[in-house]
């Protein structure tokens, strides 16, 4: 068993923080390896709820109608549809990078992005599909 997949094994389905130095590139590998989707959020940059939507369209390519705004977000993360689906067993990883950035710069706006987390995790559970978020606090 990988790091990683213990630690998705571990902590189940939700918003976690994890602390590790592994490289993205890593992460993405030992991810793959285990048949799960992975996405990587930045949130390094990210300061307030407009660019954090920003970052989260480009992360997860959402399509041209995504709305910019919390409950699109939300449907968005429930559909997902635009993404190659996880393989059979697998499931959806998001790391987010440097997660503090962002809630030091705007708390309410991090614990509600951390609130559609948690909802999209549980849309993915009633279908059977692991959905993790890995907060990564960065330094």
């Amino acid at each position: 068993m990988t790091a990683l997949a213990h630690v998705l094994g571990e902590a189940g389905p939700g918003v976690r923080v994890w602390n590790s130095d592994r490289s993205a590139a890593e992460i993405r590998t030992e991810a793959e390896e285990i048949a799960w989707r992975c996405v990587f959020v930045d949130c390094s940059r990210v300061h307030d709820k407009p660019q954090f939507l920003e970052e989260c369209e480009r992360s997860y390519r959402f399509p041209a109608y995504f709305g910019h705004n919390w409950d699109a977000l939300a449907d968005c993360l429930a559909d997902l549809q635009w993404l190659p689906p996880p393989a059979t067993g697998g499931g959806i990883l998001t790391v987010v990078e440097d997660s503090n950035t962002f809630a030091f710069a705007d708390l309410d706006a991090y614990s509600i992005a951390l609130e559609v987390w948690e909802e999209a995790a549980e849309a993915w559970r009633r279908i059977g599909v692991p959905f993790t978020v890995l907060l990564r606090p960065g330094a």
